[in-house]
């Protein structure tokens, strides 16, 4: 459980960043760290779940974080990191 809050975790700072950016400064990411994780994400959601659909991936995403209170003061990031999610699963390959 452990290696998937940090990599719940780490996939959260990837999906905050661009939800709060006011103009468009440098990425904290490169592509390949977003996909790293997003990978990381997909792989363990997959092992409890193999035939798990990008969507039930994102809503569990965003569901652990909404129990750790990721949302509680911005719960329209709930939706957003959502979409991120969603987005990062089909760009890096991983639908």
């Amino acid at each position: 459980m452990r290696g998937i809050r940090s990599i719940v975790l780490a996939a959260a700072v990837l999906a905050f960043a661009p939800a709060f950016a006011h103009a468009d400064p440098p990425p904290i990411f490169t592509q390949e760290e977003q996909c790293e994780t997003t990978r990381d994400l997909v792989n363990n959601i997959r092992a409890a779940k193999p035939d798990a659909t990008p969507e039930e991936i994102a809503d569990a995403f965003v569901n652990y974080m909404d129990s750790l209170g990721a949302y509680n003061r911005v719960p329209q990031a709930k939706e957003s990191d959502r979409q991120i999610t969603l987005a990062n699963i089909e760009r890096c390959g991983l639908a």
